[in-house]
This record gives C-alpha cells, structure tokens and sequence, in this order.
C-alpha cells in the first residue's frame, strides 16, 4: 500500500482538541522520518485546535462525527478510509477507538498498533474484557508508562510479547526553562507568586480539591496567585466556586492557550490534583521547563516523581496536603530551583520526545518486516 516507498501512518483519535493522547498522535505525525512514512490521524468526533498545527505542515486530516450511545455505522465507514488512503498502519488511542476501528484496519489490511495512556478507564471487568479480546487483533499494544504496562499485563490478562511500554515525551527545545515572552504578556503582575496549572476542567482532574487547597495557601501567601489553563465541562462550576471561596480575584481561568510552552516558565510551582492518571504530557512538559511539581501520588505519578529532588507527592482529594506541599516550595525558593533543575535533567535523559518518536519508529519497521505492508 506504500506509495512513492512510503509508508502510511492513520492514527484514530477521540477528538483534534487538545489532549495527552492527541498530542502525542499530532507530535508522531509532525516528527516521523517523512521520507519514509506519510502520516494522517482520524477525529472520532469532534475537530479542535490541533487540526491547526496539522494544515501547517499538510497532514490531512478525517472528522467522522460519531453519534451518541454505539454508533455502528462507524465500523464500515473507517474500513473504507483505511482502504480508500492506502493505509499499512493504523494506530489506535484509547479503548473506544479500538472498538470502532480495529476490524476495519484488519479488514483493510493494515498492521493494528493499539496505544492505552492510562488504566481507571479500564477498571471495569467489562473495558478488560473487551480490551482482551479486540487486543486479539492488534500486532502490538503500547503503554504510555510502566504502570500502565503492568496493568495490561496482571488485570487485563494481555500476553507479554503483545505488548510495549513506549514512554510519553516532551520536545526538550520548545519546552524549556528559558523565558521568551515577559508576564505582561499574559496579563500576570510581576508582583504575584504565580502556581500554575495545565488541565481539561473534568472531574477526574479534581480542580475543586485545588481551589480549596489554593483558599489556604493565600492565608500565608496573599500575593500568590493561580493561574488555571485549559477547559472542560467543570469551568462553569469552577468559577463559581472559587467566588463562593471569596478568591476568585486570585484565580485566573485562561482557557485554552497555544502558548504553553511560554507560560510555564513564569510559574514557581506546577500543581496537578488529579484523583485519576496516567502519564500526563502536562506535568512533563512543566518538568522540562525546569518547573518544581506538586502532585497527587495517582497512576505513573509516583514513579515520575522523586519527593523532595524533583517535586512533591500528596494524597488525592486532599486539599491539607496538597495546600502545604504548595507552601513549602514557596517558602523555599532555594530548594525549589533546586528540584526544578532536577525536573529538567530527568526529562532530558527519560523523557525526551526524540527518544519516544524513534522508538516507535522502530516499532512500526519491526512489525512491518515481520508482517509485511
């Protein structure tokens, strides 16, 4: 199916909104050897802004729109994209999208690699087992991280040579300590001691634990401010609720932002209050902006971050904690930068995007030598 000695890459997606495993799909299409692979990612259901860095660098693009409850007629419908674009490899992200998409790319005749970035969406013994099944047709299934592998092995039951732990990276040149832009430029004070976080505003996020827990931090630090970036069906609900906590003048919501990479450098402490994870793009990015972390010890956290060298673990749903891990990195700033270097280090040698995109390159020519286009 290859064209011009190309190989096609189609990666099925939830959404184009901006996401851990949409940035992934997106950093894979825009960063594989294009004279070797041709790369294309397919929407599920809705578009977003990643569509934008996709027409930058001509990456087409498929938005299926897919119907509320199982919208069977999606089946065909990507068997003949996948047929239709010649397609050798499709790669799926998150349970769903296998579901909808792997007969087809078998059907069309394209090697099935199947991507899961975390595991509380796959708690149930109905997702293991579906997941056990369908990963019947894949010719590998990556994890994003240790803990998911382990999952995928101990409760879903997968075979070992079946699967792959393929880390998450982070562009260590786009993300850096380095300031770019003055913080004026965001609409922050130089006066504030800025606490950053970078989320969609769902409930397993847990940004309501984060306000409570924010309410304390300013009873020892007045001019500290939280800045939110991001958006999600809670912001409404959020809003109101840091009114209700009578500090909604410290809190801003920016919404979704295409200048994260900017911003990050300006918080002192990088802060995610999730009661569920994998392993997010979001907190390595801000690690590789040399940010000190403060997060909750849920899914590949815990692996991720060594207390008091890189940054700090809490329990989740606890705003105490979370409040006092937060102040102790302000009141030492010292030890702060410290473990923000620390941060930067690690994801330079673990991390680094360069390292994740040529392992999965090399994924994709192991198993098209073993299984043919």
């Amino acid at each position: 199916m290859s064209i011009g000695g190309r190989l096609h890459l189609m990666q099925v997606v939830h959404s184009l909104a901006h996401g851990g495993s949409e940035s992934l799909a997106r950093d894979l299409a825009l960063r594989l050897d294009r004279s070797r692979f041709r790369s294309s990612m397919c929407a599920m259901d809705i578009g977003g802004p990643v569509a934008d860095d996709l027409q930058r660098a001509a990456i087409p693009f498929y938005i299926i729109g897919r119907r509320p409850g199982f919208d069977w007629r999606l089946i065909p419908k990507l068997y003949r994209l996948f047929h239709r674009e010649q397609v050798d490899i499709v790669q799926t992200h998150h349970l769903t999208q296998l579901i909808y998409g792997g007969v087809g790319a078998r059907l069309a005749g394209a090697v099935l690699v199947h991507v899961e970035h975390e595991y509380f969406t796959l708690m149930s013994t109905r997702a293991k087992r579906r997941l056990r099944v369908l990963a019947l047709l894949c010719q590998r299934v990556v994890a994003v991280g240790d803990e998911v592998g382990a999952f995928l092995l101990r409760e879903v039951g997968l075979n070992s040579s079946r699967v792959t732990v393929i880390r998450n990276g982070v562009d260590v040149t786009r993300y850096s300590p380095q300031v770019r832009e003055p913080r004026e430029t965001f609409g922050l004070s130089t006066e504030d001691r800025l606490i950053g976080h970078v989320a969609r505003l769902e409930a397993e996020k847990d940004q309501k634990t984060l306000l409570f827990a924010f309410r304390s931090v300013l009873d020892t630090y007045p001019n500290a401010k939280l800045v939110i970036v991001g958006d999600g069906s809670l912001r409404g609900d959020l809003e109101k609720e840091a009114k209700s906590l009578g500090i909604a003048r410290r809190v801003g919501f920016l919404g979704l932002r295409k200048d994260v990479a900017d911003l990050l450098p300006h918080f002192e402490v990088f802060v995610l209050s999730s009661v569920k994870e994998g392993l997010p793009l979001a907190i390595l990015e801000a690690m590789a902006c040399g940010r000190p972390v403060v997060a909750t010890s849920v899914g590949e956290l815990p692996q991720l971050i060594r207390n008091g060298v890189t940054g700090l673990t809490v329990r989740p749903g606890d705003p105490a904690s979370l409040a006092g891990a937060i102040t102790a990195i302000l009141e030492r700033r010292d030890w702060a930068e410290n473990m923000g270097r620390a941060a930067r280090q690690l994801i330079e040698e673990k991390f680094n995007l360069t390292f994740t995109v040529s392992r999965y390159q090399a994924l994709y020519d192991s198993l098209l030598r073993r299984n043919g286009p």
